[in-house]
């Protein structure tokens, strides 16, 4: 059951803009930011960044993403901002699902000349990472066990 709108929590205000509340007292519509990272080097995401939208813009190396300790409900973006190969890795053997692999350690940006532009996407469901490459059609990611 909703609370009335006098028991709800207070929200400060995002870009100007207040989260408004329905008749029923449940929030209709709330503004939001998507966090947002660059990292030129290799990095361990950390639990408190879920939902961050990280990037290798600027890079001039391999840039790898190791994924903090399994928690249901995490999830990471990660996109190819730089033509430098760009990994995602679970960080413990076999905790990945990618491609067709159930038991995936890590899954890669990293065909030369096809990496500018593909995402990679990554959610935890408490058991392992599920993992997404978003590719454009001349993209592959490649998966290690």
């Amino acid at each position: 059951m909703p609370l009335p709108s006098t028991r709800q929590t207070n929200v400060p205000p995002f870009m100007g803009k207040m989260p408004t509340l329905n008749d029923d007292g449940q929030i209709k519509e709330m503004p939001f930011k998507v966090n947002t990272a660059t990292k030129i080097v290799s990095y361990t995401v950390k639990a408190s960044e879920s939902g961050t939208f990280f990037n290798n813009r600027g890079t001039t190396a391999t840039v790898v993403f190791t994924l903090p300790a399994m928690a249901s409900g995490l999830n990471y973006h990660f996109y190819a901002a730089a033509d430098r190969a760009l990994t995602v890795t679970s960080g413990t053997a076999d905790k990945m699902i990618a491609d067709n692999d159930v038991e995936a350690d890590s899954l890669s940006l990293s065909t030369g000349s096809e990496i500018m532009g593909g995402c990679i996407v990554v959610t935890c469901d408490g058991t392992k990472w599920m993992a997404n490459a978003y590719l454009e059609e001349s993209q592959t990611a490649v998966v290690a066990t």
